[in-house]
């Protein structure tokens, strides 16, 4: 076995020299590959195959032969995680500016290594952090500690959509690069203060300084790029921070179950202490940007009211919307790890079958969002989303243990491949009235915020039923109201017609 791990080493390394050769003679190819997480894994397959197999057969002949199959999963797994981390490095190398002109490229480069590094961070705890809560948990009256291990995820959530609004705020006040700046440092702090937390009250605490590092980055993040890229090359940059956002969960929890398995939960925390602190230092390296005084229209209960008012709005967010979100936090972020571990899987085992959602929505992502906008059908697609995910998700009831729940989490890719962007587009098409009135950017910040509902709902409503009636029953209640919520959009959207005024209507 140890002679099997150094020959995969040897294949990793130099299928990794041969990548950042590539890198460093074709800059400019690197940086197109980079562009979407399907081509950046596509480059990486092809580096796999030419490279490693050749050594398969040898492999195969140094190990027993009932371990074959694990052996190999396991090895393909880390060797992908490793290939896509070094791969990123690489693509902020092909990012360094040669000329003047090439400036904007690369503070694009800059900030996406800065929100990849800051995203694998928060990415490395996604497959034990219940675990972790369960382990510091000491009775509270009235608290089980199945619903106390939901707590984190739902109060991170909840906090990061509190957050949010101000971390736009604070942008076009202080600008952009001193914004991360300050809003990272406390994340970093948070990572650092997990990891040493002597009980529940102080993970909370810790992760609620996570909580505002990861909204100032993601909003700050965004706008950054939109503010550095022309107009004729947004679509391109807005892609590279998707791709950052993508790739750090499909290495992050497959990469943080094996550090804890190896060095234990506490430890990974530091490891994304360090992460966080790297993100904080690429930020620092940034351009420095023009502080615009933007006239920002302020939030107002009666936006809220207004969009609440229009059946269709309501409906989407009801019946697609926050169950998609619920899903990914109840589900994914905590039955799966929860029931997973019951199953008797490590962190590491928990963390390669979560990739598999991350590796379905990068496959099925762009071919979704083409075929819907090609077919002007966003609803159905939508549609669809829901009734696969919920369908997926019941597969429960009829394999037990880990393949059942191989299953949901594959659903659950599809559902949302089908989901994320199609539900973007379908605002504006049912809002043309209150985008005309109070402007598409209002529109989607309470849209946004609302939607952020599901995901403070999601574990804390998936860990009552699990309290209530077990880990199994709680699997199957989410499937249900995925099926449900699925059917009733179906029936809302694809079975009566829209009512709804254009804006053409609204402005007479």
């Amino acid at each position: 076995m140890t002679a099997a791990r150094n020959h995969v080493a040897a294949v990793a390394a130099v299928i990794s020299a041969a990548v950042a050769a590539a890198g460093l003679l074709l800059p400019s190819l690197l940086r197109a590959a980079g562009a979407t997480p399907l081509r950046a894994l596509t480059v990486v397959a092809a580096a796999m195959l030419a490279c490693g197999a050749g050594t398969l057969p040898r492999l195969a002949g140094l190990l027993p032969s009932e371990a074959v199959l694990g052996f190999f999963y396991d090895g393909a797994v880390l060797l992908v995680v490793c290939l896509l981390l070094a791969f990123e490095g690489l693509l902020l190398l092909a990012a360094r500016p040669r000329r003047r002109d090439a400036e904007p490229a690369s503070a694009v480069g800059a900030i996406r290594a800065a929100l990849f590094l800051f995203m694998l961070a928060e990415e490395l705890s996604r497959s034990f952090l219940p675990l972790y809560a369960r382990e510091l948990y000491k009775p509270v009256p009235g608290l089980s500690e199945t619903l106390m291990m939901g707590l984190p995820i739902g109060l991170f959530m909840l906090l990061v959509a509190v957050f949010t609004p101000f971390a736009g705020a604070w942008a076009d006040r202080f600008g952009y690069r001193r914004t991360l700046l300050l809003g990272t440092l406390p994340a970093v702090a948070g990572f650092a203060g997990t990891a040493t937390a002597g009980s529940l009250a102080e993970l909370l605490l810790w992760r609620s300084a996570c909580a505002l590092g990861y909204a100032v980055m993601f909003i700050g993040a965004q706008g950054f790029v939109a503010r550095h890229t022309p107009a004729d090359r947004r679509a391109r940059g807005m892609a590279q921070f998707v791709a950052a956002v993508i790739v750090a969960g499909l290495c992050g929890a497959p990469l943080g179950g094996i550090l804890a398995d190896q060095f234990g939960y506490r430890a990974t925390f530091m490891v994304s202490a360090l992460l966080a602190l790297a993100a904080a230092a690429a930020v620092a390296l940034l351009p420095a940007d023009r502080v615009e005084r933007v006239a920002r229209r302020p939030f107002r209960m009666g936006d809220a009211a207004a969009l609440l008012a229009n059946p269709r709005f309501l409906a989407l967010l009801l019946f697609s919307s926050v169950p998609t979100k619920l899903m990914l936090t109840g589900y994914l972020f905590y039955l799966v790890p929860v029931s997973l571990h019951a199953a008797g899987e490590t962190p590491a085992g928990i963390g390669r079958l979560m990739m598999a959602y991350g590796l379905i929505i990068v496959l099925l992502g762009p071919w979704v969002s083409r075929a819907a906008d090609r077919t002007g059908r966003h609803a159905l697609f939508a549609g669809l989303g829901g009734l696969v995910g919920g369908a997926g998700t019941l597969a429960i009831l009829q394999e037990q243990g880990v393949a059942g729940i191989l299953i949901g989490i594959a659903a659950l890719g599809v559902a949302h491949a089908f989901n994320n962007a199609t539900q973007l587009a379908l605002v504006p098409e049912i809002c043309r009235a209150d985008c005309a009135r109070m402007g598409e950017s209002s529109v989607f910040a309470v849209y946004r915020l609302l939607e952020r509902g599901g995901s403070v709902i999601g574990p804390l409503l998936a860990a009552a039923l699990a309290d209530r009636f077990g880990i199994q029953a709680a699997l199957v209640a989410l499937g249900v109201l995925g099926m449900l919520c699925g059917t009733a959009f179906c029936a809302v959207f694809l079975l009566t017609p829209s009512t709804s005024p254009t804006a053409g209507e609204a402005v007479r």
